[in-house]
């Protein structure tokens, strides 16, 4: 009999990756859901930062369709989140008890 493969974590595990802004330029960003999947109705994503220290930056709701996530976050509100905070990519499904998962989470880096 063979053992069941250990992820080494309970729970979804989000990707992680930078979420990199970039002085001057808007935060322009497009998510499909895969193999020609489409969100359901009532689908809602956002991206919540957090500062280095840990103290809430607001969210960026993303505009979520069927078949897609966008966001177009205007320069001066990008130009105020600091190199070194923390971002969280938040997905909810419209549920009949609503499920959230963590998509994406990270550092900001700056350019």
């Amino acid at each position: 009999m063979t053992a069941p493969i250990d992820p080494g974590f309970l729970g979804y595990q989000p990707t992680i990756e930078p979420l990199k802004l970039t002085t001057g330029a808007s935060f322009v960003q497009t998510i499909q859901p895969s193999g020609g999947a489409n969100f359901p109705a009532g689908t809602t994503i956002s991206i919540a930062l957090t500062s280095p220290s840990g103290a809430s930056l607001g969210s960026w709701p993303a505009t979520v369709t069927t078949t897609q996530a966008t966001w177009n976050v205007v320069s001066a509100t990008c130009d105020a989140i600091p190199a070194n905070s923390r971002y969280i990519m938040l997905v909810t499904y419209p549920t009949p008890q609503p499920t959230t998962y963590a998509w994406y989470e990270g550092a900001v880096i700056r350019t």
